[in-house]
């Protein structure tokens, strides 16, 4: 890490395309002798030097492995201080071997480029000021992203949205300091600096602010596990058969024997605003599972109890009713089963009974709960349930404003230390109606306020902090 963090004039290079074989490979050189380096191992097809290149140009040319081989090349330019690192920055890109890759990356770093650490391109970027703290965070979860909310997140946090609403409030807090301290330095001059409303409003309102950000924001962190949607209904329902075509995964077993199901599956599923865990496990019975001591007496008892087990941790329950098999009495014993979630049922084998008897039937359901006719067979209402599942879970969120944003723990806690601090400034507003009867004290703590946002977005930073930080980048990013 102390290479990354003290040597930053000097010119670094990595392979900054996944490991392995791909289709592209790329080699990635920052720093003032980018374009030099470059032009030792890259000759372009129209003669000229890439070391002559201006910035945002691409052009082809061979990548040279040794003097006598080379593979078909592109080069990106990027001049400083127009670049991600606002250093001279070029792309080479190839073919995705690792042989050619790593014989390309040995001859630059024989010509004198150093190895990059992990995170150092992005921690160029920070140490230059082209990014804050929050915005590097943003590329870390990026680059660590499991699914589609925590990529979403991550891409708020690298478009500034943290950055933007912290920034403005740590000003108006500069802003306000400075106005108090004047006060201070000038306590035996007959001028007022700022008036005593004034403080108490803007510390009210950034206090205001910060909790509602603090208290409203979820916890990136809590985007690890996906939500989970649980198709239930009883044996031979159609639940496999549709997990499977709304998936686009045989994962599960298909048969028109009831109670195949036996475990529990799951599979990851697309749906419009984010992504969630699909679950299937064995149909429901009335009676079976219900308590403990069933388990030897009935051989689905244990698949059944742990299937009423998911229900209670899932986020949306899909009952899967039959069309061809009494689906007013099965939803009727369904609910009378099933714990209080988010539901949309799902009118299954639509295809068997024809549109008019489906929509007569989809009609006699209609309660509280919406209901979707669907036919695995043909196709018919799978994206409709897609979308009622979408809306259901995730249009809470996507309609909210612009700039809700997801906190990491370290983000939360430098906005707490802030908010703490204004709190106890606002209680000296409170108790004094003259700001001078309290200023130096309201300057301890709206420095401290604008001490953690401050930390929060980076102006503030040990090594350690950092350090910590960068530990979650791979080479080359």
């Amino acid at each position: 890490m102390c290479a990354m963090f003290h040597q930053l004039d000097d010119t670094i290079v990595a392979v900054s395309s996944p490991a392995g074989t791909g289709v592209r490979g790329i080699l990635r050189l920052s720093g003032p002798g980018a374009f030099g380096l470059a032009a030792g191992v890259f000759t372009c097809n129209d003669g000229r030097s890439v070391a002559e290149l201006a910035g945002h140009r691409r052009v082809a040319g061979r990548l040279w492995m040794e003097a006598t081989a080379s593979v078909p090349a592109e080069a990106y330019t990027f001049r400083a201080p127009a670049s991600y690192t606002r250093q001279d920055v070029i792309e080479l890109h190839t073919i995705g071997s690792p042989a050619v890759l790593g014989a390309v990356l040995e001859r630059l770093t024989s010509a004198g480029a150093r190895p990059a650490e992990p995170g150092e391109f992005t921690a160029r970027a920070f140490f230059s000021g082209a990014m804050d703290l929050t915005r590097v965070e943003g590329v870390a979860g990026i680059i660590h992203a499991r699914n589609d909310s925590q990529l979403r997140a991550s891409e708020a946090l690298l478009h500034g949205r943290l950055s933007r609403r912290s920034n403005e409030l740590r000003e108006q807090l500069i802003d306000l300091l400075a106005l108090i301290e004047a006060e201070i330095d000038f306590s035996e001059e007959a001028v007022e600096f700022v008036a005593p409303q004034r403080v108490a409003e803007v510390v009210s309102r950034v206090y205001e602010e910060l909790a509602l950000l603090i208290h409203q924001a979820p916890s990136i962190e809590r985007l690890e596990t996906l939500p989970e949607v649980m198709l239930v209904g009883r044996p031979n329902a159609g639940k496999s058969t549709l997990m499977n075509v709304l998936t686009g995964m045989d994962r599960a077993i298909q048969s028109a024997m009831p109670g195949t199901t036996r475990d529990v599956l799951s599979v990851p599923l697309n749906v419009p605003g984010g992504e969630v865990m699909l679950l299937d496990a064995a149909g429901l019975e009335a009676g079976i599972g219900e308590s403990a001591d069933e388990e030897d007496r009935h051989p689905d008892a244990q698949a059944q109890a742990t299937a009423r087990r998911l229900m209670l941790r899932a986020a949306m329950l899909i009952p899967v009713v039959d069309a061809t098999d009494s689906p007013r009495e099965t939803l009727e014993l369904l609910r009378r089963i099933l714990p209080p979630r988010p539901m949309c049922v799902a009118l299954s084998k639509a295809d068997l009974v024809g549109e008019i008897e489906s929509d007569r039937l989809a009609a006699e359901l209609q309660g509280a709960a919406p209901v979707r006719v669907v036919s695995a067979v043909t196709g018919l209402g799978l994206d409709l349930l897609r979308e009622e599942i979408g809306r259901t879970l995730f249009a809470a969120g996507e309609s909210s404003e612009a700039d809700v944003v997801m906190l990491s723990d370290r983000q939360r806690q430098a906005l707490r230390i802030a908010h703490e601090a204004l709190g106890r400034a606002r209680h000296l507003c409170e108790e004094n109606r003259e700001v001078m009867n309290a200023a130096e004290l309201l300057a301890v703590e709206i420095r401290e306020a604008i001490n953690g946002l401050s930390v929060l977005v980076g102006e503030v930073a040990t090594e350690e902090l950092l350090g910590r930080i960068f530990s979650r980048f791979c080479i080359g990013k």
